[in-house]
């Protein structure tokens, strides 16, 4: 399908709300973060990988990735936004955009509660988008010398609004979830890393489960510039019209870190 087959639809009134409801979580994260003192400097990364095939075939595709990170008190606040377009044939086989932001309030050495709200927008999905918010507690479960493996859980609520285009007649889908989250780093050298997260939204009302998981190795180059090679899994338990469950992608891009 052709991204010129997508329908701009209007927003219904539980749209409205999903938005709405996001927003307000955001605020209150961003405004609990605005009370607290001592701030540290903010930390952070940039990726970006491009590549253009020609000749019997011609495939354009681009990803970019921004990570960003910053420590008010006990407040860590952290905000992803990412992106992936890929053209084969000068036809969109993937479009993609994707934005999270979570707060951690810290009460103890290893332990903090957590706030957490995102979009996927995944025009291929049969989604238009997949809103999701969350609440819970995480916990340093292990910490060693360059090493440490950090979990989540807590319960949420996600909103799956269907493309009617891809899927006819299929309902939205609301779902209170599970959250869980695990998050593994491991400095295995002077140069170069290893990160593992894996991430779970358990639907508890019978709709689709989203499961993501992304196994990554960074090696530095010079200065603040590296390189990564990254493997992503997305699985969806009951995807919309005859969907495949599994999406994978494979991908190597130069990463700056600031």
């Amino acid at each position: 399908m052709t991204q010129g087959q997508h329908a701009v639809k209007g927003c219904s009134s539980k749209d409205w709300m999903m938005n709405k409801t996001t927003l307000a979580i955001t605020l209150v994260v961003v405004s609990a973060s605005a009370l607290a003192e001592d701030a540290t400097a903010p930390v952070g990364n940039a990726e970006l990988g491009f590549s253009n095939t020609t000749g019997n075939s011609e495939v354009t595709t681009v990803k970019g990735k921004v990570e960003y990170k910053h420590w008010l008190s006990k407040f860590e606040n952290r905000y992803l936004l990412e992106a992936l377009y890929v053209e084969d044939d000068q036809q969109v086989s993937k479009e993609r955009y994707y934005a999270e932001a979570q707060s951690n309030y810290r009460f103890g050495e290893h332990a903090y509660l957590f706030g957490f709200a995102s979009n996927d927008i995944d025009k291929f999905s049969g989604y238009h988008y997949v809103a999701t918010a969350a609440a819970g507690v995480g916990r340093r479960l292990y910490q060693g010398n360059k090493i440490h493996l950090d979990g989540e859980i807590g319960p949420g609520y996600s909103y799956k609004r269907v493309d009617p285009v891809q899927a006819p007649g299929e309902p939205n889908e609301s779902s209170i979830i599970a959250r869980a989250n695990l998050d593994f780093w491991w400095a295995f050298s002077d140069n170069a890393e290893f990160r593992q997260k894996l991430a779970s939204d358990v639907s508890l009302s019978g709709n689709a489960t989203i499961t993501k998981a992304e196994s990554s190795v960074t090696a530095s180059l010079v200065g603040s510039l590296a390189m990564k090679f990254a493997f992503s899994v997305k699985h969806t338990t009951k995807p919309v019209d005859a969907k495949e469950s599994l999406d994978t992608e494979t991908s190597m891009t130069l990463l700056y870190k600031f």
